[in-house]
């Protein structure tokens, strides 16, 4: 059966679009094979010439040649069809009718997409690991493509927390690239996975990057892009997010660093989220709320009390940050006119530093007013309850 998606998925001039409506009209790769011209042709899209084409490409001696390269490296298809296939991902229009992979699949393997670039600063790189290792805390999978860099650094750091991380290659699954990153490479597919839309032995060239940065948007509940150049591919992997829906955000740097110029330039053209701490990027659950740890483990923001003992408030930012959140909007709900921040910390009970990122956090959520002579107000019309 495995044959018949390769030998589908290499026919030249036929990309996901059509695969999908090949699929729609005869059920599989194998049905498809065996199809006749004048079937063929009924098939939006493809026309007489694609048709004779495909007639003509009735061979499954490439795919053979395929499996048997896969089965050398140890490496496996995740399948169109397959239940480790994620919905989210199999829903777009584009999403690949398989991919060749070496490592652990898990039945839930979306998560945070963390990329940047190559030539990363210190603080780049510290913001990278600082994200990763929380998300790895929170037993979220890292997304990013082993570059060097951003990329790199957050799937080490995930790793070295005990997380479960996904690599997206822009070449075959037997090739490491850049050569340095083989250990790192190995120890992706030892405790996550390196995924491909190529076959073993495809070399690494330029063209093949743009699919990769597909893949990592679509595997992505959220993206966080550290460090980017102007013209850079982690811009070009944000835009893809923003099409597919996927929340987007940036790193916000120094106006001279040539780093930031990117991530500045999203957020300055409201196509990205300023981003201020690893919660942000934390995929919210239908129901309840995940303890959220920090290093250590130590908890730093307290479970939310059971859906039968809360209101709607169990939807948005204050049920993913728990207790602080809905103390700061009580106590601006109960105060008579707009407060000043200092006096909403000297009235907060927790931990002052929770204070501010929490803060933050209800501002850019639109649930927290900032109004001038930096005093603060619950948003009107928020329609939520603090209760």
């Amino acid at each position: 059966m495995e044959l018949y998606w390769l030998w589908l998925s290499m026919l030249p001039g036929v990309g996901p679009l059509l695969q999908k409506r090949l699929l729609e009209k005869f059920g599989s790769p194998a049905d498809i094979y065996h199809a006749g011209e004048g079937e063929l042709r009924s098939i939006e899209g493809l026309g007489v010439k694609r048709a004779r084409c495909l007639l003509e490409q009735r061979s499954l001696a490439r795919a053979e040649r395929v499996l048997e390269a896969m089965q050398r490296i140890g490496a496996r298809l995740l399948l169109l069809n397959d239940p480790l296939y994620p919905p989210m991902v199999r829903r777009l229009p584009k999403a690949p009718m398989l991919l060749y992979y070496r490592g652990m699949l898990r039945q839930e393997s979306c998560g945070v997409g963390i990329v940047g670039a190559r030539r990363c600063t210190a603080y780049g790189k510290a913001v990278a690991r600082q994200a990763a290792v929380f998300l790895a805390q929170q037993g979220v999978p890292v997304i990013s493509g082993m570059a060097r860099g951003i990329d790199s650094y957050a799937n080490t750091a995930c790793l070295q927390a005990g997380g479960y991380t996904l690599a997206f290659l822009g070449h075959g699954v037997d090739i490491c690239f850049p050569a340095e990153h083989q250990k790192l490479m190995d120890a992706i597919v030892e405790h996550g996975a390196v995924l491909s839309a190529y076959p073993p032995g495809t070399e690494v060239r330029p063209e093949f990057f743009p699919q990769r940065n597909y893949l990592i948007s679509a595997w992505s509940y959220s993206l966080l892009v550290v460090e980017a150049a102007r013209k850079s591919g982690s811009l070009i992997t944000a835009g893809l997010a923003l099409e597919m829906g996927r929340p987007v955000f940036a790193v916000p740097g120094s106006i001279y660093s040539r780093e930031s110029e990117g991530t500045n330039a999203l957020i300055a053209a409201g196509t990205a989220s300023i981003y201020i701490h690893p919660r942000q990027l934390l995929p919210l659950p239908p129901t309840g709320n995940p303890e959220i740890k920090g290093e250590g483990d130590q908890p730093i923001a307290q479970k939310a009390k059971d859906a039968s003992e809360t209101t709607e408030t169990a939807n948005g930012m204050d049920r993913l940050l728990g207790t602080p959140a809905r103390e700061i909007l009580q106590i601006l709900v109960n105060a008579a006119a707009p407060m000043g921040t200092g006096e909403l910390a000297a009235r907060f009970s927790g931990d002052k530093k929770i204070f501010w990122e929490v803060l933050a956090l209800l501002i850019l959520q639109g649930k927290v007013e900032n109004l001038p002579g930096g005093r603060v107000q619950v948003t009107q019309g928020g329609g939520f309850s603090v209760l």
